[in-house]
């Protein structure tokens, strides 16, 4: 994003120039060649991140579409009971004797997605679960995959980690905040003088391909920044959330995470003494408007059950934020969180992820996100094209 002047149309030096425009000219030059020399170093990686989001916005639907065993077609006779699809996954893979985490059914045509986070075959990644599709119908696994072995969970690592673990956690945390800058100077360099706002903010593309590439550029920089920042900054925030929460945590406290115990008193030695159903019941009991979303299972060795609600008003729905701990040996509520008593520091990191990916506000936000997602290739593009044009009416310059 550059002013009228960076178009190559250099304006007559005004009668009293002098220290005070010499040094907004030397300012103003600064500022553009940070804006360019950022934009040229970062501005590719912007765009690969910001390409893959746009992806990542609806990666179930695209995963169901390369995946035709998640179409489930409807059951006459409802859903089994899910200590029946505990059962199955424990009898389709016996070797695991841990917990499992179910997703339940976002609709009446999908599967519940369990998730074993540990597998020994992905020992040594960070995060790479097997992934097992079960038929919420008739209990029966319908696929086994790994995280990372299939295209849209290698899309996701690609967008979150680059594909190099902690490393490239830090090269997309850097680039993030490089990111805000090439943003703020962008905006600065197009900030328009007083009564020209109008004028400026028209969105209208003139005539002649110089000025057409600077409209174009400045244009999607100016209103594309304004989705473009919520979702940068969510980005560097969800990537390190330790920067961030010293800073949230001398505004605004935040809730502690649960001590809940491995293996409560009562549960019987083969396992958990009650199963799925009666955990999710008792969860259920307590917040009794919410809607299920995932129930996290102990392994055979005994634990407590998660059990993760939706309740209205919450800003995410796939990874609501309501939760209840339920003693494996007897059903006992252990503990329990509720957005409706967050801080504004929990809320602060709760809308996190809503935000990044649009989930908040319905479905005509995640297209307005998934949109966003391809104006920093475009960005980069129009900005290449300017600096090549900038670099042309320099030569002549030069060689006089």
């Amino acid at each position: 994003m550059h002013t009228e002047s960076d178009c190559g149309l250099t304006p007559a030096r005004p009668a009293g120039w002098g220290i005070g425009v010499f040094s907004r000219q030397r300012v103003r030059r600064i500022v553009l060649t940070l804006h360019l020399t950022l934009g040229l170093a970062v501005g590719a990686l912007l765009a690969l991140t910001a390409l893959t989001g746009s992806l990542l916005v609806f990666y179930v639907d695209i995963d169901r579409m390369l995946t035709p065993e998640l179409v489930v077609p409807g059951g006459a006779g409802g859903a089994v009971p899910l200590d029946r699809v505990v059962q199955s996954l424990r009898e389709a893979h016996p070797h695991r004797s841990g917990g499992w985490r179910l997703e339940l059914p976002q609709g009446p045509d999908h599967p519940i997605m369990a998730r074993y986070m540990k597998p020994e075959e992905t020992a040594g990644a960070s995060f790479a679960p097997l992934m097992v599709a079960v038929n919420p119908y008739s209990g029966e696994v319908l696929s086994s995959r790994f995280w990372g072995r299939t295209a849209m969970t290698w899309v996701y690592d690609l967008h979150y980690l680059l594909l190099a673990g902690d490393g490239g956690r830090m090269v997309l945390s850097v680039g993030g905040i490089a990111s805000l800058l090439i943003l703020a100077s962008g905006v600065y360099l197009w900030w328009p003088a007083a009564g020209k706002w109008g004028r400026a903010l028209r969105p209208r593309i003139r005539s002649g391909f110089v000025r057409q590439v600077f409209d174009i550029h400045a244009l999607s920089g100016v209103y594309g920044g304004l989705v473009l920042l919520p979702l940068i900054v969510t980005g560097v925030v969800m990537e390190q959330p330790d920067w961030v929460k010293p800073l949230v945590e001398r505004l605004s406290p935040l809730t502690p995470a649960p001590t809940v115990a491995p293996a409560p008193a009562g549960t019987a030695a083969g396992g958990a003494a009650i199963g799925a159903d009666a955990a999710l019941a008792a969860a259920l009991a307590r917040f009794p408007q919410a809607a299920p979303r995932w129930v996290e299972v102990p392994g055979q060795g005994g634990g407590a059950y998660h059990i993760r609600l939706f309740q209205a008003g919450e800003p995410g729905w796939r990874f609501p934020k309501t939760s209840v701990w339920v003693n494996g040996g007897d059903g006992a509520i252990l503990d329990l969180r509720d957005p409706a008593r967050w801080t504004a520091g929990d809320a602060f990191f709760g809308w996190q992820h809503p935000l990044h990916n649009g989930e908040c506000f319905g479905l005509c936000c995640r297209i307005l996100v998934a949109v966003a997602g391809l104006l920093p290739a475009l960005l980069l593009a129009t900005g290449v094209v300017r600096w090549r044009q900038k670099a042309r009416t320099r030569r002549p310059d030069a060689r006089r």
